[in-house]
């Protein structure tokens, strides 16, 4: 893709404009917000751009060898929330305006570099921008090990000084003008020390990028420096003046360095397939290719489960309709009615999860279509997470739908909405968070093996190595939500018999208690998915800082069994509140369901536990 590159004249900026092309990207423009020309000081307060040293950015023009528009920052910090809403006045708003402006001019860009590293601030407000002009945010620093980074940025020829100083332990008179191989020891240490950000995310310092490999024309020189410090002594920042000096042509072959990108795989996710029976070589022909379910499904009831924090809507369905499209939104229309009559409210953004069921996953981008109507970005940054399979389904059904809706105020409900390409997990495929947490629990949205950086299904490897690539994708995600958190429960979905037993032998590696289910189709042509949940554990302390159990309270058990009046049995046994079961077309032959079943059922071709095929599988909320 040919993409603007978002300058602010620092190391990350720079960097990740290396990834972009690294990737196989065209820059094409550079973007650049700058304080007002009749601002005094060289350098503004803002929380999402940084000034200082912007009087020299026009030069990066001659640099990179490419246009560079440029704009005022006109409006202030008004939306300061992590998540951003389209707000007048805002100083996203002129970021907004800016790349409007540089696409006028160059039809052909369909994507936006961004230097972000861990500001999650940053990020939402560059990702509801490039989400209104239908662009794609390039983030290949996103959540990166910041010392790994740092080493990354030397060793491929970034050079850059620091041109502020605003933390502990950093000094204009020691550091201001300084290298980054000369800082790199300081910064290492101070890390160590204060735990301070070894990339400056926390606003330690700043830097100017004076070469890297991507200035191919020219380098900055510089010409002199005035150092500034502010009243209270603990920041200060260079006042630069510089020209550029041109290229020579050798001097720019000498540059051509290999950018080191991260493995793929971790060096635990590589074992998972490694040190099992890997089926690396099959071929992913199953028995599904010719084997039908000749067994009659019964349409299940709408079933309403309900616990202390949530409200489960079960099993909705509609009358078939010509289109999916039409019949996903009689199902959106249908649940909205029962949110208002059994969750006490009409508002889309108090759902923290649902699954979509399809007859056929061909339909998944018009029955996608239908489902984003219901999702505004707009209106809340934070869709509900979503699972999305094909599955058996009754005669007369292309679509069935199950949500699970919030009862507790909007504040308690937080999510992670990546929708830039990185190398850390893919970016969303559809209207949906990565993750809702609300409480104790993080609701996970499904996870296929797309490889974050492209966007594209990993095949090599066969299904054992798609299903270590999708664990990796998932536990990352539940990760960055609450570090050090735990599943509630795993599920792997395998579009294949080799598939489904692949996922459960490498997902109960991360889970005891995971089983598979064989269903009909993935997203993607994938053939595994990985559904779960996970445990909150900083909210566990949080209640005991103030005095609470400080305990999860909530508890998810994972069982299998050969019916569904064993199901039935065990479920009463533990008081559940809240299941969902999974029922193979085998128990379906022998066992018909009835009407009022009790809980959400999804129909599918198998379910394996490890040693077995069995006849359900259920997770429920005790």
């Amino acid at each position: 893709m040919k993409f603007v590159a978002l300058v602010s004249g620092g190391k990350d900026s720079c960097f990740n404009v290396m990834h972009c092309q690294r990737n196989g990207h065209t820059l094409a423009a550079l973007a650049n917000l700058h304080p007002p020309f009749d601002f005094e000081s060289h350098e503004m307060d803002s929380f999402m751009y940084q000034t200082v040293g912007h009087s020299v950015l026009p030069l990066y023009e001659e640099c990179f060898g490419v246009p560079m528009y440029r704009a005022e920052i006109k409006g202030k910090s008004l939306e300061t929330g992590l998540d951003y809403r389209d707000t007048e006045d805002d100083e996203t708003e002129d970021l907004y305006a800016l790349l409007k402006a540089v696409i006028t001019d160059h039809p052909d860009i369909e994507a936006v570099s961004v230097g972000a590293i861990l500001s999650t601030y940053q990020r939402t407000r560059v990702e509801n921008v490039c989400a209104r002009l239908g662009l794609t945010a390039l983030a290949y620093l996103w959540w990166r090990d910041q010392a790994e980074l740092f080493n990354e940025m030397i060793d491929s020829g970034v050079k850059a000084i620091m041109i502020k100083v605003a933390g502990a332990g950093l000094t204009a008179e020691k550091h201001l003008g300084k290298s980054l191989v000369e800082v790199q020891p300081d910064l290492l240490k101070l890390n160590r020390m204060f735990g301070s950000h070894i990339c400056g995310e926390g606003g330690e310092y700043e830097t100017l990028v004076l070469d890297c490999p991507s200035f191919t024309k020219a380098k900055l020189v510089l010409e002199k420096t005035e150092t500034v410090k502010e009243a209270n002594g603990d920041v200060a920042f260079l006042k630069v003046w510089a020209h550029t000096t041109p290229k020579a042509e050798e001097e720019s072959d000498d540059e051509q360095v290999e950018i080191k990108v991260p493995e793929l795989l971790e060096p635990d996710f590589e074992l998972l397939f490694e040190n099992g029976a890997c089926d690396g070589v099959d071929t992913g022909v199953d028995a599904q290719t010719s084997e039908e379910v000749v067994v009659s499904l019964p349409i299940p009831a709408v079933c309403i489960q309900k616990n202390k924090n949530s409200v489960s809507i079960s099993n909705i369905t509609a009358p078939y309709e010509e289109s999916i499209d039409a019949e996903v939104s009689a199902l959106f229309a249908k649940l909205h009615g029962l949110m208002e009559g059994h969750a006490g409210t009409k508002d889309p953004y108090q759902i923290i999860f649902v699954t979509l069921v399809l007859r056929d996953m061909a339909q998944f981008v018009s029955a996608n279509a239908a489902y984003k109507r219901f999702f505004s970005v707009n209106q809340s940054p934070n869709p509900p997470a979503r699972a999305c399979i094909s599955a058996l389904l009754p005669n007369g059904c292309q679509a069935m739908l199950s949500a699970t809706v919030s009862t507790i105020e909007n504040a308690a409900r937080a999510g992670l909405h990546v929708q830039g390409r990185s190398y850390w997990a893919p970016a969303n495929i559809g209207p949906y968070s990565q993750a809702i947490s609300v409480r104790d629990m993080i609701y996970l949205a499904g996870q296929i093996p797309l490889i974050p950086a492209a966007m594209r299904i990993y095949n090599e490897n066969g299904a054992r190595g798609q299903a270590a690539l999708a664990l990796q994708n998932i536990q990352r995600v539940r990760e960055a939500v609450c570090e050090g958190s735990e599943f509630a429960y795993l599920i792997g979905y395998g579009g294949d018999k080799a598939a489904m037993k692949a996922a459960v032998d490498v997902g109960s590696q991360a889970m005891k208690g995971c089983f598979g289910v064989q269903v009909e189709g993935l997203p993607a042509g994938a053939r595994v998915e990985y559904v779960a949940a996970g445990f909150n554990v900083k909210y566990a302390d949080a209640e005991d800082a103030a005095g609470s159990s400080g305990t999860v309270s909530t508890k998810v058990i994972m069982f299998c069994e050969d019916s569904t009046a064993a199901v039935r049995s065990r479920l009463q046994k533990l008081d559940s509140r809240m299941a969902t079961v999974y029922v193979a077309a085998s128990t379906i032959a022998r066992q018909t369901l009835d009407d009022e079943c009790g809980f959400e059922v999804v129909f599918v071709r198998r379910i394996w536990d490890g040693n077995t095929e069995r006849g359900c599988g259920v997770v429920a909320y005790v």
